[in-house]
């Protein structure tokens, strides 16, 4: 039989050739890619990736994994004896909680021992499987969440209804574009103008009816801080502390692109509407009263935030005892006179601590405790306050407001990374 044209009497066949390859051995790398490609995709650090990677590697018979996760791309290598096999995958951020406790569950029963084809099987169910929780669910949720904030930034019952309302719809707007894959910024920005303008229509309602007095202003940058990218923030000061730069860099970059997208947005609603986003507000109660409304409105605001995010519900409720509790401490040691950066490097120590204890019961990644807790400390008005300020030319005012928002976001990073290196033994090494 002759060679086929163009292939020398030396070259094996075609038949040959997929003989040659480790076939059973390129499955279980392609099983591996997938699981850490899903866990990326629904928002899991990148040293959590690379963990569960690793166990399931370990699981499957492969003797090494040396792996590089960004925040949307994973180039791995994988080893068995004298086989080398090198993948790449490209991921489209999301957030997921109750996608990644699913995976981080299943990487521990694969660690056991399991064949490729079975976590296929597995990966294919948690793929397929819708969202945990319905649309109508996710916009109720985000409503509360913000309705709950605006509490919490000394509001009263007008505002806080009014941005409850308006986030309703600025959350549905949201969710109908990001499924068209229309590019994220420009979601995010166009969520906010509809829930600002509906914020803006809502206690203008009011006042006509004199339902209420006015001085409304204060609580419209409540009506977006559902966009505020919590995930990203909190995992991309997790990444940096570990001295992942690629992907620490990359997330933090992305959520501060995303906050000046809703900055963006606030300032055009306030300049077109002459409306003051920079003002604030006095608590409008006294104690115990005060600390009273901010433990409920923290218990809300949590819940919310975590059901956004898919959290399982056990996780949820958990999540926002521990974030509830917590933030009333961290406001009374602000309202006694302490910095609000130590308050909230002490606050971000407890809710790690909290969250270490609490996932030995829950079987779940400690990033689904901690960063819906830590997201209702985080200053998310005092941010988009200051890009407007900016905006503005005011530039005492965008100081003051910055400064603000990035001291207390680095105190919380940094006592959630203190928490880490006390009770994980990883995270108090060096090695990477």
């Amino acid at each position: 039989m002759s060679p086929a044209p163009g292939r020398g009497e030396d070259e094996p066949t075609e038949t040959a050739e997929l003989r040659l390859e480790p076939l059973h051995f390129i499955a279980r790398v392609d099983a591996v890619l997938r699981l850490g490609r899903l866990m990326l995709g629904a928002g899991a650090s990148s040293a959590r990736v690379r963990d569960s990677m690793k166990r399931v590697a370990q699981g499957l018979a492969i003797d090494g994994l040396h792996s590089r996760v960004g925040m949307t791309d994973i180039v791995l290598t994988a080893q068995r004896g004298s086989l080398y096999r090198t993948r790449v995958a490209e991921i489209r951020p999301g957030v997921d909680a109750d996608r990644i406790v699913r995976l981080q569950r299943l990487s521990h029963a694969a660690e056991a021992g399991m064949t490729a084809s079975d976590l296929q099987s597995r990966l294919d169910r948690i793929e397929s499987s819708p969202p945990r929780y319905p649309t109508a669910v996710r916009v109720i949720a985000a409503a509360a969440a913000c309705a709950a904030f605006a509490l919490l930034n000394n509001g009263t019952w007008v505002e806080a209804v009014a941005v409850g309302l308006a986030v309703a719809g600025g959350q549905w707007v949201r969710m109908r574009l990001l499924r068209a894959r229309i590019n994220e910024f420009f979601v995010v920005f166009l969520s906010a103008v509809v829930a600002l303008l509906g914020y803006l229509g809502i206690v203008a309602l009011i006042d006509v009816t004199r339902l209420a007095e006015g001085g409304h202003d204060a609580a419209m940058t409540s009506a977006v801080l559902f966009l505020v990218p919590g995930f990203a923030l909190v995992t991309g000061a997790m990444d940096l502390a570990r001295l992942d730069l690629h992907a620490g860099i990359a997330r933090v970059t992305y959520a501060c692109l995303v906050l000046l997208a809703t900055g963006t947005a606030v300032w055009a609603i306030a300049a077109a509407f002459q409306s003051s986003a920079t003002l604030t507000l006095p608590p409008p109660f006294g104690e115990p009263a005060l600390s009273a409304v901010r433990l409920v409105a923290g218990f809300v605001g949590v819940l919310g935030f975590a059901l956004l995010f898919c959290t399982p519900w056990r996780v949820a409720l958990t999540a926002s005892v521990i974030g509830a509790v917590i933030n009333v401490g961290r406001l009374l040691l602000v309202d006694a006179g302490v910095m609000p950066a130590i308050a909230a490097a002490l606050a971000g120590l407890a809710v790690g601590v909290g969250a270490f204890i609490a996932v030995r019961w829950l079987d779940a990644p400690r990033v689904t405790l901690s960063v819906p807790a830590v997201l209702i400390m985080v200053p998310g008005a005092a941010a988009y306050r200051a890009i407007v300020a900016t905006i503005d030319g005011d530039t005492v005012s965008a100081v003051q407001h910055g400064v603000q928002a990035v001291s207390v976001v680095v105190a919380l990073a940094i006592g959630l990374t203190v928490a880490r290196i006390l009770t994980e033994r990883e995270w108090g090494r060096a090695d990477p």
